[in-house]
């Protein structure tokens, strides 16, 4: 597999446009001049730590023998059980980690899973599956747990586990880069919506009389059909775009489009979002923050019957460190506003009033690596779990025996959290339709479109975080002192 080199040549517009190799992100210079301060043990400069015990949890997700070094990876790293029992993990999107986690960092979990990732290294086991999903998977598996552990911080708000966060982050950094597909084998082979659509798994359109039935628009990603996708404004580039709160969660590992649809179609969609510009007074004081303000509870709300998806497609970066957003959707939610109710912004997070309708279709791997539904399933009304986005922080897991520990939530209700409000008041990214942002217009050029500007954005965003900046270090680091 081709070196990644020392300062990646990521284009500013999706890899469209490259800059010199001499211009690297100042957040890179910064990570590198951090290295070159202290002392850096790579995964080959010795034996890893022992832990007083080995994990027994089994999985069989990559391969179907468990003991395949790629499985006792993932479980090592991604599957955890609580003082109950209770295993989270074996195929959810985000890994089981908190900002305040210490799984991982924490013996025994933390001796162990070096003992594994050294195992992965020294033994070379990147070359036991070329399949691109299943390495593609990994890849982004493994690189949410290196942001976590660059994000992690105590209880207390006080640094900890410095050597042992370098000492994960070194492997980790490492099983990255050997893992890295081509940009063509990106751009060409991990694309599952369309293998989804056809395979009659889902319903093509939402059904007033079956509303609890899932489906899968088969034109949710035509540039001319029903369905318009939201531009970025230029200056939200540095908050993530439209999806904010969504992107910055999941530190930019995944790009989020948004997409509505009005019943009459793309025009009368287009026409709304001109109508929303135009409205006199978008914003008005937050009531409970007199230094901010927030969209008007009053804009003019888009009819019953309209339909908004949120689609988290798959960041990746090649086998030259460059960044690219792949084909793979993650998950599609979709809300059906079956009736506008009166019900107020965050009205006690609840689908009470909302006169919404809720469907969540995600990624599960054994599905994608089987090549059925295009690697979808829906979740159903009653499925639960601990939730990972917009939490406090705090370790429901990691809570000993006797303590009080984090019930999961229903799934479907999580979404209503911030959701729960009637029409318009219940559409958080409504703020990118306002003023003083551009006006939404059809693109002269479907190839910078919407999905152009929100992927470029993306891409830019993720170039200049810390965590991305690190992870470059390590494999600048490791390119001098380490043989190839």
């Amino acid at each position: 597999m081709e070196k990644i080199p020392s300062s990646p040549q990521n284009g500013t517009l999706a890899g469209k446009q490259n800059r010199p190799a001499w211009e690297v992100p100042l957040r890179l210079v910064t990570t590198l001049a951090l290295l070159a301060l202290g002392p850096i043990t790579l995964w080959a400069a010795g034996p890893s730590p022992r832990s007083p015990q080995s994990s027994d949890i089994s999985v069989a997700v990559f391969d179907e023998n468990p003991s395949n070094i790629w499985n006792r990876l993932y479980a090592a790293l991604r599957v955890r059980e609580d003082s109950e029992g209770k295993r989270y993990g074996e195929d959810s999107l985000d890994p089981m980690l908190w900002r305040e986690s210490e799984y991982l960092l924490a013996q025994p979990s933390h001796g162990f899973a070096l003992r594994v990732l050294d195992e992965f290294l020294q033994t070379h086991a990147e070359n036991l599956i070329e399949d691109p999903l299943k390495r593609a998977m990994l890849q982004h598996d493994l690189w949410a747990v290196f942001d976590w552990s660059v994000q992690q911080y105590s209880q207390s708000g006080q640094a900890r586990y410095g050597n042992e966060k370098r000492e994960l982050q070194t492997r980790l950094a490492e099983v990255l880069r050997r893992l890295a597909l081509t940009q063509q084998q990106i751009k060409s082979q991990l694309g599952n919506y369309a293998q989804a659509v056809a395979s009659g798994a889902f319903a093509s359109k939402y059904d007033p009389e079956k509303p609890q039935q899932p489906f899968l628009p088969p034109d949710l990603f035509d540039p001319r059909g029903p369905w318009v996708c939201i531009t970025p404004s230029p200056d939200s580039i540095r908050d993530g775009g439209v999806a904010k709160l969504h992107f910055a969660s999941f530190s930019g590992r995944s790009v989020f489009l948004v997409f509505v649809r009005l019943p009459e179609g793309r025009h009368a969609t287009l026409d709304y979002f001109q109508t929303l510009w135009n409205f006199p007074q978008p914003w008005v004081p937050a009531p409970f923050a007199d230094d901010q303000s927030e969209a008007n509870p009053d804009l003019p709300s888009f009819p019953a019957g309209t339909q908004v998806a949120l689609v988290r497609q798959m960041v990746l970066f090649d086998n030259e460190g460059k960044l690219v957003v792949s084909p793979l959707t993650e998950s599609v939610q979709i809300r059906v506003y079956r009736e506008i109710t009166t019900a107020p912004r965050h009205a006690a997070g609840t689908t009470r009033n909302s006169g919404q309708d809720y469907f969540d279709i995600r990624t599960s791997r054994p599905l994608l690596f089987s090549g059925k539904q295009g690697g979808f399933r829906a979740t159903s009304r009653e499925e639960s779990e601990l939730p990972t986005f917009q939490t406090h922080g705090d370790d429901p897991i990691g809570k000993s025996q006797g303590q009080t520990l984090t019930q999961p939530m229903r799934t479907m209700q999580t979404c209503f959290m911030c959701h729960s409000g009637g029409g318009v008041r219940s559409f958080e990214s409504v703020d990118s339709l306002l003023k003083p942002t551009r006006r939404q217009q059809e693109p002269r050029d479907i190839d910078y479109g919407p999905r152009f500007w929100n992927e470029s954005n993306a891409l830019w965003w993720k170039e200049n975080q810390y965590d991305w900046g690190l992870l470059n270090g390590y494999w600048a680091v490791a390119g001098r002192i380490s043989k190839p």
